[in-house]
């Protein structure tokens, strides 16, 4: 990672290609919680008739290339998905999803993502029920046909197909066949199943994902003489997301921790906590209801350094200029589809921040209104507990 991109994730933005990194995890993460949700508790949620679904056990293989199997527990609307030879697992339960990574000594955690879905998902497949029957591993179960949201003027086509027990457990999942069946082979199929009582511990989010103390991205920082060249200090920004709208940005600085909590006028609130050292990272959405919609944590990462300056980067622009009477540097950084252009102090204080472009365009812009270098407890720059309620992630065990 070049010193450019490092020093914009010090600033609570984090470059492109920093968040083209984080993107792609999260895209794989998102791709594996689509298929899962398509298989999963959503059969009991909002597809199927059956809301009692038995407790079991099963195996589910997937087509691949490669074929990979995942092991399922389910347990009073709770779906539990855990990799062969793999530290992490994932929870599925009405409208909520949970993921972890333990650490490679199973004490600690190094990754965590909680969403919950509020409001109306315009994306939702909706599921219609047909006649055709299929059978996987003896089991006779009933298609049911997923179709994608309508276009512009009305039209719908059906995406992908469930193959539902009558009891209402998923024996298979995949794309439409001609024949009203699912092609073959499947995305993916069961190929062990077995109605037993499973524990509720068993399916439950382990309590101790909700102490922020248990993420090896959080461990008590070590002194470090950067701590003399990165100062502490206080700010607030005004401005805007196209997205959210206008707003307040508040920041904290305890090296290596930079804090960055912004409240929108419509209500919606966000919270980036940013190691600086070692790339660690906590992000919290929640929306203009005040609902909590999203929460993660990253593990911490290793970013190769670029000794070049940011003068000799192709497709960077610096300039100097003066904002609230301290002298900036004024880099341009035009090296992705998102161009970002950022005013820093001389100690490297962020004093305003632009964004624009990208494939989705949702510019923004923050400019500091005031701010003041002062000593910064950890416990400022540290996550709010209520956050970690699990009350508001909808979550009674």
């Amino acid at each position: 990672m070049k010193r450019r991109e490092f020093m914009a994730a010090r600033s609570g933005q984090l470059s492109e290609s920093g968040r083209l990194g984080r993107k792609a995890r999260l895209r794989a993460i998102l791709a594996m919680t689509a298929s899962l949700a398509a298989s999963s508790g959503k059969a009991q949620e909002e597809r199927h008739v059956v809301n009692d679904v038995p407790d079991y056990v099963a195996t589910r293989e997937y087509s691949g290339p490669p074929t990979r199997q995942v092991n399922l527990r389910h347990h009073s609307r709770w779906l539990r998905v855990d990799r062969h030879g793999e530290r992490s697992s994932y929870f599925e339960s009405s409208g909520r999803h949970v993921w972890f990574t333990r650490a490679l000594n199973g004490d600690r955690y190094d990754s965590f993502e909680i969403r919950q879905q509020v409001g109306i998902d315009a994306t939702r497949l909706e599921s219609v029920k047909t006649e055709e029957l299929q059978t996987y591993l003896g089991e006779t179960c009933t298609i049911w046909d997923l179709f994608s949201p309508a276009d512009p003027i009305g039209r719908r086509s059906v995406s992908f197909r469930d193959c539902i027990t009558y009891d209402g457990i998923q024996m298979a999942h995949g794309w439409p066949a001609e024949d009203g069946a699912i092609r073959e082979p499947p995305d993916w199929r069961l190929t062990s199943l077995t109605r037993t009582p499973v524990p509720d511990e068993e399916t439950s989010p382990p309590a101790e994902l909700f102490d922020w103390r248990n993420f090896t991205g959080f461990a008590a920082p070590t002194p470090s003489l950067e701590a003399e060249t990165q100062p502490d200090f206080v700010a607030k920004m005004s401005g805007y997301i196209s997205y959210y709208g206008a707003g307040v940005r508040y920041r904290k600085r305890h090296f290596p921790w930079l804090r960055t909590d912004t409240k929108f006028a419509n209500g919606a609130w966000t919270i980036e906590i940013v190691n600086e050292r070692n790339h660690a990272a906590l992000r919290f959405r929640a929306n203009a209801q005040g609902a909590f919609e999203s929460l993660s944590i990253s593990e911490p990462q290793i970013w190769p350094e670029d000794s070049r300056s940011d003068a000799e980067q192709k497709d960077v622009i610096v300039k100097l200029g003066t904002l609230l009477g301290e002298e900036c540097k004024i880099t341009t950084d035009m090296r992705s589809e998102r161009i970002r252009t950022e005013w820093r102090t001389a100690d490297g204080i962020v004093l305003k921040e632009e964004e624009i472009g990208g494939r989705a365009p949702n510019p923004e812009d923050w400019t500091v209104v005031e701010f003041q270098r002062r000593p910064v407890e950890l416990s400022e720059v540290m996550p709010p507990a209520d956050i970690f309620e699990r009350a508001r992630w909808g979550l009674s065990r």
